[in-house]
């Protein structure tokens, strides 16, 4: 009986670690890539670049696993209600609209600024008639480049604070192929798909989506909240009687429970003589705060050190005891 009682806890132990872990992931959206600026469209009518190469991305952010990804269904769901496309042109006030309405911390949208193939060529001239090749037919080298731009927008500021410049190509030697028909035989694959990935296309897409992937999530790794930092909130409301703190941000911007937050308080602010500007600002923890519960864009927190009555609604909440 004891030893089925501690193999419970180890497991509920284990659930609980998962759990937890989950839900300090900072979740995000992706919108579908922009790719106005490509003037080629070799590509075949049924092809959307920008949903495929988005659709990629959500899957190698999900692989990451440093970010908890909204599924497609909710977001297209919530852009039909709002009337908006899910394209990249979208601003970032209006992907910051649509990041807190599904509750996310992050939107990432971008462009995609070359998508295709190139060869080289070594011209056979008259052998490739003698071949049967055809006289504009020679023996070449296709390479496939992607170069993809991709920004991340924080929906509470609706400021940009990562970006990404994703680049790869891959290459493919002694291939037959005249310049003009060097995208033959992608009509038959989905972009995305199992054969889209075996050719040299896809192998790029791929690579360069995990780049950008890769990228963005070096650049937002720190103790939750904005990317690269602390976390930084207001104070939402307090209940005197039971000297309860609720926040204005959380499990979206990666709050959990028993986390240690700060309200802290600008005391001075020093400006430069000459221009005004503030160049410091003195600041103070008020109180320490520890969190009891969170949902998605809110977490409740007990005080574990201060007055309750030092503490007003807009006050900063910061995971760290400065600004």
């Amino acid at each position: 009986m004891r030893k089925v009682f501690i193999s419970f806890l180890v497991v509920a132990a284990i659930l609980v670690g998962a759990f937890t872990s989950e839900a300090a992931k900072k979740k995000v959206a992706v919108l579908d890539f922009e790719y106005g600026t490509i003037r080629d469209r070799w590509w075949p009518g049924d092809w959307d670049i920008g949903k495929g190469i988005s659709d990629m991305m959500v899957t190698q952010l999900v692989k990451d696993g440093t970010f908890s990804v909204i599924e497609r269904k909710q977001l297209e769901k919530v852009l039909s209600e709002q009337r908006l496309g899910a394209s990249g042109l979208v601003d970032a006030s209006t992907a910051a609209q649509i990041g807190k309405i599904l509750g996310v911390k992050y939107v990432i949208l971008g462009s995609i600024t070359q998508f295709g193939i190139d060869t080289k060529n070594i011209d056979t001239g008259g052998f490739g008639r003698m071949l049967g090749l055809g006289a504009d037919v020679g023996v070449s080298t296709a390479v496939a480049t992607v170069y993809i731009d991709a920004r991340m927008i924080d929906t509470t500021t609706a400021e940009i604070v990562a970006v990404a410049e994703g680049k790869a190509s891959e290459s493919k030697s002694n291939v037959k192929v005249s310049a003009s028909d060097r995208h033959r035989g992608y009509g038959h694959v989905a972009i995305g798909g199992s054969g889209f990935d075996e050719t040299i296309l896809g192998q790029a897409t791929r690579k360069c989506v995990g780049d950008v992937v890769k990228q963005l999530s070096g650049k937002t790794t720190g103790t939750g909240g904005s990317a690269g930092g602390a976390i930084k909130t207001k104070v939402a409301d307090t209940d005197a009687g039971s000297k309860t703190v609720y926040i204005a941000a959380g499990s979206g911007e990666g709050i959990t429970v028993g986390q240690t937050l700060y309200v802290v308080k600008v005391k001075k602010e020093i400006k430069d003589p000459e221009t005004g500007e503030v160049i410091k600002r003195v600041v103070e923890a008020a109180a320490e705060l520890k969190v009891t519960e969170v949902d998605n864009k809110s977490a409740t927190a007990t005080i574990v050190k201060g007055n309750i009555s030092d503490i007003k609604i807009g006050d900063n909440v910061s995971s760290t005891p400065s600004l």
